[in-house]
């Protein structure tokens, strides 16, 4: 008997079958109209709002190529403002994003030649010298992700006394008559002043303060940023000296205030952006509620702005003085939002030949002929917005010890100041006078 071809009649017949039936949906899905499919509501995510008030769905991109990732911040315009005029040179400020970036930096910055002067882990920033810009160019394009600022490190200077004749501000009266005493007497700062100052520490970034006996009963507590073992400039001292000097005919507005002496200028009186700054977060941690700061630069900095914020956000004043160029603008931190910025006026309350103008100026004080201390238990003559901000620092000492608010004292010294006969950008608010 013959095997049956039955079982392979039917696997032929039902692959044919399913061959039709595959061609069939095929025909289908090519003529006939997409099926609708209903999702279920979704999350919401960030979409476009319509103006009806709804918030579309952000729609799928169709499929393209992948975009690539985006380039690094080319090096070439930070690299640009280093060396320029008014700079340290061959120095760099390095602003890191995070503490861990500038530890990162510091261990890998002599391998790349660069020798690593300074830095503040507060402010994220590393003080570099460099012979070349190659090094820190190729550093920052490996880790652009690191850095948020490159930037030259500014010169910052005690002002000296441009000539008289001199004369760039041409909106400048050019007053030059003296007080010849630290006319405080015009300000309401005359008496006992014995107690003035009670409780409050004022910080002077400034040159040193050395011996005087006008300081002789005064606390002062002395850090040296500088530290090259050089004869300390003059200045700290008579700055030191308006603040808190005890001395019975030269005495300062504050005699009771402790002293913060941070020394950031060197013996011819510069220091630069990075002590500065680094110098203003100190004084704070420190517990200063005043910063003297009667020297300047003439350029911004992200690092002294910061600098500045941090100490204004713990509710410290700083009075910085205008300069004494003879520009129409601010030296720095004097231009500086918030910081107390003062220029000098003589005996006659006219602005002082030399005083910067500016707008953001406060208010000004006397500064032509203001006898002070100095070094070697002298005292001296001199002349500046510098020993205007020395007074003005002293006043701001007295109201803290008085009970006042930090954040207020702006707006009342600015308040209860003397109208002169000038524009604002030359004088602010008027001469400061002492709020009884």
């Amino acid at each position: 008997m013959r095997p049956t071809r039955l079982p392979v009649l039917l696997f032929a017949t039902t692959l044919l079958i399913m061959v039709a039936s595959v061609l069939w949906l095929l025909w289908v899905s090519n003529t006939a109209p997409s099926a609708q499919i209903e999702l279920p509501p979704a999350k919401q995510s960030p979409g476009t709002t319509s103006p009806t008030g709804l918030t579309a769905m952000p729609q799928t991109p169709a499929a393209t190529a992948p975009t690539p990732a985006p380039a690094r911040p080319a090096a070439a315009p930070g690299i640009a403002t280093l060396n320029v005029p008014g700079s340290m040179p061959n120095e760099a400020l390095l602003t890191f994003r995070t503490p861990e970036a500038l530890a990162a930096f510091r261990n890998r910055a002599a391998a790349l030649g660069l020798e690593v002067l300074g830095y503040d882990i507060k402010l994220r920033t590393a003080r570099v010298r460099f012979r070349d810009t190659v090094a820190i160019e190729r550093d920052l394009n490996a880790h652009a992700e690191d850095y948020t600022h490159v930037g030259p490190n500014l010169i910052t200077r005690i002002p000296g006394l441009p000539p008289p004749i001199a004369n760039s501000d041409t909106s400048n009266p050019g007053g030059s008559v003296p007080f010849r005493s630290q006319g405080l007497d015009v300000i309401g700062a005359s008496g006992d002043r014995s107690g003035w100052g009670q409780g409050v520490t004022v910080a002077v970034i400034d040159s040193g303060i050395t011996s005087h006996p006008s300081l002789a009963s005064t606390t002062i507590t002395h850090y040296d940023l500088v530290n090259d073992g050089s004869t300390f400039n003059g200045h700290g001292t008579a700055m030191a000296s308006l603040i808190a000097g005890n001395d019975p005919n030269v005495g300062g507005v504050s005699p009771a205030v402790r002293l913060l002496d941070i020394r950031v200028a060197d013996t011819n009186g510069v220091s630069n952006t990075a002590l500065v700054s680094s110098a203003i977060i100190k004084a704070t941690d420190l517990g200063a509620r005043v910063i003297n700061i009667s020297l300047g630069a003439n350029g911004s900095s992200p690092v002294l702005d910061e600098a500045v914020r941090y100490a204004q956000s713990r509710n410290v004043v700083i009075v910085a003085a205008a300069g004494n160029e003879q520009l129409t603008a601010l030296s720095m931190p004097a231009g500086i939002s918030g910081v107390l910025s003062v220029g000098a006026v003589d005996a006659n309350g006219t602005q002082a030949y030399f005083s910067n103008s500016g707008a953001g100026l406060t208010l000004v004080a006397p500064g032509v002929g203001i006898v002070s201390g100095y070094a070697d238990n002298r005292f001296v003559i001199g002349s500046g917005t510098s020993q205007a901000t020395a007074i003005t620092s002293g006043v701001v000492a007295y109201l803290l010890g008085r009970g006042y608010y930090g954040p207020n004292i702006i707006p009342l010294l600015t308040r209860t100041a003397e109208p002169l006969q000038a524009p604002a950008t030359a004088v602010g608010a008027g001469l400061i006078q002492v709020p009884k």
